[in-house]
């Protein structure tokens, strides 16, 4: 079992095994929430064996508004991710779970903003993106 939660565990989440692998977005959401997602979709799902309710979360949506992004309404970290449409919570930061060794898990590293910048290392080759391109950022850009 694995427990997960934000800093003040408000938001917390139980989980029957601990992930194998950990993504690591470089988009421009995910660069800037510096979280390492563990996926919990399909046949996965049982796997979250207690999640928190949806009145501890701030909820954020980008773009074609399919993916939420919940925070905390406490402490503000970053949650997790869920489908907008059902509710479905699909990907937990695995940053949130103290007593998973880094050591254990695999980080594989998904180049979504196309320039193969990331803040973490990882032995794996970096998986090329379906995500459209964007102008390679500048120093003055805020992307």
């Amino acid at each position: 079992m694995i427990k997960a939660a934000c800093h003040c565990t408000a938001v917390r989440f139980e989980i029957s095994e601990a992930p194998t692998w950990v993504l690591d977005c470089n988009c421009t959401l995910c660069r800037r929430y510096g979280a390492m997602w563990s996926y919990y979709h399909g046949q996965d799902h049982v796997k979250i064996t207690s999640r928190p309710t949806r009145d501890l979360t701030d909820i954020y949506l980008w773009q074609d508004r399919g993916i939420e992004f919940h925070r905390c309404k406490v402490c503000g970290c970053m949650t997790h991710i869920a489908a907008a449409d059902i509710g479905q919570v699909f990907g937990v930061n695995a940053r949130m779970m103290p007593a998973l060794d880094p050591a254990s898990v695999t980080v594989i590293q998904k180049d979504n903003s196309h320039t193969g910048w990331f803040w973490t290392k990882s032995d794996q080759a970096i998986r090329s993106s379906h995500h459209p391109h964007m102008p390679m950022p500048t120093a003055d850009d805020w992307r």
